[in-house]
């Protein structure tokens, strides 16, 4: 049994993945805290800071809910201009994930896969902490059921979620 799935990675699309993969990270978590801790600061001990500690208090309290989710769209748009600009084709079968790209080609036995998830708009295949094929759903259908049948019988890893 093989699955093909034809995708073209928008920007939404990989702005949601750096997003969800920047934010549900221990580092993400600690730095929306240090955020939300510099807003509550703010308010709690305005009247007690200098013209100077208000602007720093401020800028700390946006840096990580306004300034970094900027700055990853920005990235995105030019990661997306450099990469992205072709179709991906995933071939699903018992041997592996087939992963062409223009004239490129290349394969990922299921060993290697470390975690599959499954986000609102996307379906990631991890191969590495930090390195995923994304797939989006709207372009799985009506064949997620049939994706998340080969993955579970041939994938090795533990975290399997897909729908």
């Amino acid at each position: 049994m093989e699955l093909v799935i034809d995708t073209k990675i928008e920007v939404k699309e990989l702005y949601e993945f750096t997003l969800n993969h920047n934010y549900k990270s221990l580092h993400g978590i600690i730095s929306l805290l240090f955020s939300l801790a510099s807003a509550v600061g703010a308010v709690v001990y305005w009247d007690r800071f200098n013209t100077m500690n208000r602007v720093l208090i401020i800028l700390f309290a946006l840096m990580f809910t306004v300034f970094e989710p900027i700055g990853c769209y920005i990235k995105v748009r030019k990661q997306i201009k450099k990469s992205f600009t072709e179709p991906i084709k995933y071939a699903f079968s018992s041997k592996g994930i087939t992963i062409s790209q223009g004239n490129g080609k290349a394969v990922c036995e299921w060993y290697e896969i470390m975690k599959v998830v499954s986000t609102k708009n996307l379906i990631n295949v991890y191969t590495s902490p930090v390195r995923a094929f994304i797939i989006p759903k709207k372009d799985i259908k009506e064949n997620l059921g049939e994706l998340e049948t080969i993955i579970r019988e041939n994938a090795q890893c533990m975290k399997i979620s897909v729908r």
